[in-house]
């Protein structure tokens, strides 16, 4: 059963779209990222939700109760920012107790409740502490404590862990999602981050130019994107263009010098395609065992793998390989380039906007 639902959510700068027609249903407990460029509409969705923008028109339902034209205060949302937006002569526990004030929590349960959540959030030893004092991920630990106390229905993560540091970001993730599943709190998140948004969710929600292009499970979005945005947008991919060319009667696909078999040409509208084939999913071997024949380009080294830049005639094409402890194969050499006939994904053109 949905617990915020989006029914048609749109928001007007004049001739200006920045959310078009957002429909989305989240259920209770679940975390949910927006993902998209910036532009594409995820912050300004999550305002509308938040209650800092009024929608140019549809609605915004939150345990079935219409919210659309409630003030941002009387909603009971949690909300972390980008910025963590803490008050710099307030300490971690008056930081953490703001919220319960302005709801006049009793004293007693505000301490227990502040408390509890510190302890949560791993910061139960540092309640006395200023933001100054505390590193960047203490301070969004903060930011995140403040939001929980309150006990809200709904969880809005405005970009929680863009400034963070990569090591830092990686282990936050891996607490924030340790916190959400604990609490049960629905969350919906908004972030640009690929690999924050697939590592985290339970659905992403895709978006450019203002609308949804894909919901789904972070593994259905990068195997199966709907469209060339999605494919190239989530995760790193190969986009080719192929020809549908006849073989002895039947439907095959041509990219560059090899021709090769799959089961959908047949329904094919155009004889013109893109594919999608991402790097993981390409081998390298000899010339005389690959479906393609190129040159390595460039070769960079990423610590548990290696990518490379392969030149082909059916384009230029990222491979990666994991490192296996050798020296791997270098600039200039001829290779093969191989891949399984499942790897393959055809794509549509984008269309929207």
């Amino acid at each position: 059963m949905s617990f915020l639902r989006l029914e048609s959510l749109t928001k007007q700068y004049g001739a200006t779209t920045a959310a078009k027609n957002i429909t989305l249903d989240i259920a209770k407990g679940e975390f949910v990222s927006l993902l998209g460029p910036s532009g594409c509409g995820k912050t300004t969705t999550l305002q509308m939700i938040a209650g800092f923008v009024e929608p140019t028109q549809g609605r915004i339902l939150m345990d079935g109760v219409n919210i659309t034209n409630q003030k941002a205060n009387q909603r009971g949302i949690g909300i972390v920012f980008q910025s963590y937006a803490l008050f710099p002569h307030m300490t971690v526990a008056e930081n953490a107790r703001f919220g319960l004030e302005m709801r006049r929590v009793p004293v007693d349960e505000s301490h227990r409740r502040v408390s509890e959540t510190l302890e949560l959030v791993g910061l139960d030893h540092l309640g006395d502490r200023y933001p100054r004092e505390l590193s960047g991920g203490q301070r969004q630990r903060v930011a995140l404590a403040r939001a929980l106390v309150i006990r809200p229905p709904l969880l809005l993560l405005d970009e929680p862990l863009s400034n963070l540091d990569a090591k830092l970001r990686e282990n936050m993730q891996i607490e924030l999602r340790n916190i959400q599943q604990q609490v049960g709190t629905t969350t919906l998140m908004v972030t640009h981050d690929q690999s924050e948004a697939l590592s985290l969710s339970d659905r992403v929600v895709v978006m450019n130019q203002g609308c949804v292009v894909q919901v789904d499970e972070p593994f259905n979005a990068y195997e199966q994107p709907n469209d060339t945005f999605v494919s190239s947008f989530v995760g790193k991919t190969n986009l080719l263009s192929a020809q549908v060319v006849n073989r002895n009667g039947q439907p095959c696909l041509r990219l560059g010098e090899c021709i090769f078999d799959f089961p959908v040409t047949a329904g094919l509208e155009s004889d013109d395609i893109k594919l999608s084939i991402r790097p993981e999913r390409l081998e390298l071997t000899d010339i005389h065992h690959g479906q393609l024949i190129g040159r390595v380009r460039t070769r960079l080294f990423l610590g548990n793998h290696w990518l490379y830049q392969i030149e082909s005639n059916a384009g230029d094409l990222l491979v990666t390989l994991p490192n296996h402890g050798f020296m791997a194969i270098g600039v200039g050499d001829d290779v093969g380039v191989r891949w399984q006939p499942d790897a393959v994904r055809i794509l549509k053109e984008q269309a929207y906007g």
